[in-house]
């Protein structure tokens, strides 16, 4: 009888092996979107990276004009990118990327032929403002480097699936404000986006999260008491969340086309540590700073996704890659 109840149980003991099986299949990373939010005051926008990284890393970078850059000022930026390591059986994940050139009319759309997939979602963005202005022959170009950046009135990035398959739309709208040259510069602006993309193909359980929604930003500088926007999320389930497309506005509230200088941006969905739902998502881009030149107001349109696994063949570890970094390209965390 001895035999009967404690050879089973030292051979589980041995064996280390339990009712569920390991999921096959390769690891992946999902992005779940970010957060860039500078140390000391808002700034011009010349640089924005953010890209999904591997085995506990990511990418992130920013430049502002030359009070970011040590020129006259130096600041530095806090950075928080949210992903998602996911292995599942029958689970397949191709990524890539695809550039576009945005000119002054603020939006520009390409194809993504190899992005093939029950879905294709965001795996992050760059934004970059060194190309030359647009300048007509035998027109003078104003004297403004387009590397030291703009002001801004929002961007955005979103893939969607048409006819004739997925397509990547970049928006990004700069507006006048304080310097001259700069605003003579920002009718021939060129700006350099390259969007990151993952198609996901083996999912069969999805739920759309959306918002959309404007709010004030309180003006009473210095360090106006600015917020963004988050909701709570009553998702269930076993699974990770992606991000679509977004869009960040920022906008005189007098109706007028002058842009700001921004101090935080992002849109968030902060995972579970083990495949739990987000339990809140998050969107903002805010001005508050010492000196706040422009009254504005704040828009955001978020499109995500939950995406349902089986606990019993799936692993998803969730994670906040966190840091704070000088002006460039960077690693995070820094090493």
């Amino acid at each position: 009888m001895k035999c009967l109840v404690f050879i089973p149980f030292l051979a589980l003991a041995c064996s280390g092996k339990s009712d569920t099986a390991e999921p096959d299949g390769d690891t992946h990373t999902i992005w779940a979107g970010w957060n860039h939010q500078w140390g000391l005051l808002s700034h011009r926008v010349s640089l924005i990276r953010v890209k999904a990284g591997e085995d506990g890393s990511a990418e992130s970078g920013i430049l502002g004009g030359d009070w970011s850059t040590g020129e006259s000022w130096s600041d530095d930026v806090n950075t928080r990118i949210h992903q998602q390591a996911v292995t599942a059986d029958g689970l397949e994940v191709t990524t890539g990327e695809v550039s576009i050139t945005v000119g002054p009319d603020g939006e520009a759309s390409v194809p993504v032929p190899d992005a093939v997939g029950d879905l294709v979602v965001l795996q992050g963005f760059e934004i970059d403002t060194d190309l030359p202005l647009i300048v007509d022959p035998g027109t003078d170009a104003p004297d403004y480097d387009p590397r030291l950046g703009f002001t801004s009135r929002g961007f955005g990035m979103a893939l969607s699936e048409g006819e004739s398959g997925w397509q990547a739309t970049a928006t990004v709208r700069w507006g006048p404000r304080d310097r001259a040259d700069m605003n003579a510069a920002i009718p021939l602006a060129q700006t350099a986006v390259t969007i990151y993309w993952a198609a996901i193909t083996g999912i069969t359980e999805t739920t759309p999260v959306v918002i959309s929604g404007s709010q004030p930003l309180p003006h009473s500088p210095p360090n106006s008491p600015q917020v963004g926007h988050s909701e709570a999320l009553g998702l269930t389930g076993h699974g990770f969340a992606a991000i679509r497309g977004f869009s960040l506005g920022v906008d005189d509230t007098d109706g007028g086309d002058g842009g700001d200088y921004l101090r935080s941006f992002g849109v968030e969905l902060p995972p579970g540590p083990t495949g739990e739902p987000p339990a809140t998502i998050s969107a903002e881009v805010l001005t508050t700073s010492v000196i706040e030149l422009g009254e504005m107001s704040m828009t955001y349109d978020v499109e995500a996704t939950w995406v349902e696994l089986d606990p019993n063949s799936s692993r998803v570890e969730g994670e906040t890659v966190a840091g704070k970094h000088q002006i460039g390209r960077h690693i995070i965390p820094i090493e």
